[in-house]
C-alpha cells in the first residue's frame, strides 16, 4: 500500500511495511495494563466511551518516505521479511516495505537515508535483512542516547529489542550517524525531542514552504492512548517521561493544526489532532490507498 502526498516541496508516501488483520489483530489489554497504570475497569469504559465494541487494535507498520534535496530518506523501516516473533501466521502480513518501494518506482540502493525514531525491533529490522543492511548505501540517523543504551546495557529487556538494536548499530557501523534534538539531519528533516518510550526516542518534524508534518513514531499506539494520554504501555522505558512528551507533543500537534504521521495507526497513518479538554482525539485524513 502506498499513498503519495506533499510537503511544501517535499514530495513524500507512506509505504506501509503490513498491518495486523484478525485473527492476529493484538488485544488491547496487552498494551493498556494494569502493571502499566490502566485499571481494567478504566479500559472497559473507555472501550464503552468509544462504541465500537472492540477488544484488538490493528497495528500498522506505515514507513515514511521523502524525497529530500540530499537524496530519498525514511523514517523507520518496519519489520522487514521472515519475521516470527508473533508467530508463522504473522509474517506473511509484514515484511512488504521494500516490494512498497519497488512499486514507487525506487529500488533499495536509491535510499540514502533512514531516520530512526528509535531502535526497538519493529522499526529497525526492515533495515538490516538477514544480517546485512537492506539499504547498501543508506546513513542511518538515531539520537545519541539511543545508541548509547542498546548499545552499552546487558540488562536491557525483551533481548529480542536489544538483539535487533545491537544488529542494527553493528551493521550501519560508520554509517550511523548519532544526533540530538532540534537538528536539521536533512533538509526540511529535523529531530524532536519525543524521550520516554525509549531514552533517545525522536520525532520527526517535516518543514518546507511553510508547511509541516509531525511523524510521532511510538507517541501513542491507538486513538484510545489520545483519549487518555497517561496511559502507559509495557514497551515505555520512562513512564512519566512518555507521558509528558506525549501530552506536549500532543498539544503542539493541537494547537498549530499539524498534519501528523502514526507509525502505528492504521495505513497510512496520516492525519491531525483534535484537543477535547484535557484529551485529545484523532481525525484520519481522508486517502486511497
Amino acid at each position: 500500500m502506498i499513498h503519495r502526498f506533499t510537503v511544501g516541496g517535499l514530495a513524500c508516501a507512506v509505504i506501509s511495511d503490513g498491518q495486523s488483520e484478525p485473527p492476529m489483530e493484538p488485544p488491547l489489554a496487552a498494551f493498556y495494563r494494569p502493571g502499566t497504570g490502566v485499571p481494567e475497569h478504566e479500559l472497559r469504559a473507555a472501550v464503552a466511551a468509544e462504541g465500537r465494541g472492540r477488544s484488538t487494535l490493528t497495528c500498522a507498520y506505515n514507513c515514511l518516505c521523502v524525497q529530500t534535496p540530499a537524496g530519498l530518506a525514511v523514517v523507520d523501516a518496519g519489520l522487514g521479511p521472515g519475521f516470527l516473533g508473533y508467530g508463522p501466521a504473522f509474517a506473511p502480513l509484514v515484511g512488504r516495505f521494500g516490494a512498497g518501494l519497488a512499486e514507487a518506482g525506487f529500488e533499495l540502493p536509491d535510499l540514502a537515508a533512514v531516520v530512526f525514531t528509535h531502535l526497538h525491533e519493529d522499526h529497525v529490522r526492515g533495515a538490516v535483512r538477514a544480517g546485512e543492511r537492506a539499504f547498501p548505501e543508506a546513513v542511518a540517523y538515531a539520537h545519541a542516547a539511543e545508541v548509547e543504551f542498546w548499545s552499552d546495557r546487558d540488562d536491557v529487556l525483551p533481548d529480542e529489542q536489544r538483539a535487533a538494536a545491537r544488529e542494527a548499530i553493528r551493521l550501519f557501523g560508520e554509517r550511523l550517524r548519532p544526533v540530538g534534538y532540534g537538528i536539521e539531519v536533512l533538509p526540511g528533516v529535523h529531530t524532536v525531542d519525543a524521550a520516554g518510550h525509549t531514552p533517545g526516542h525522536t520525532a520527526v518534524l517535516l518543514r518546507s514552504r511553510g508547511e509541516r508534518l509531525l511523524c510521532l513514531g511510538d507517541t501513542f499506539y491507538d486513538p484510545l492512548q489520545l483519549a487518555n494520554p497517561a496511559w502507559r504501555t509495557p514497551w515505555d522505558h520512562d513512564a512519566a517521561r512518555s507521558v509528558a512528551s506525549r501530552r506536549r507533543l500532543l498539544d503542539w500537534a493541537a494547537e498549530d493544526g499539524l498534519l501528523v504521521h502514526a507509525y502505528h495507526l492504521p495505513f497510512p497513518g496520516l492525519g491531525r489532532i483534535e484537543r477535547r479538554g484535557a484529551a485529545f482525539t484523532w481525525h484520519p485524513l481522508a486517502t486511497t490507498g
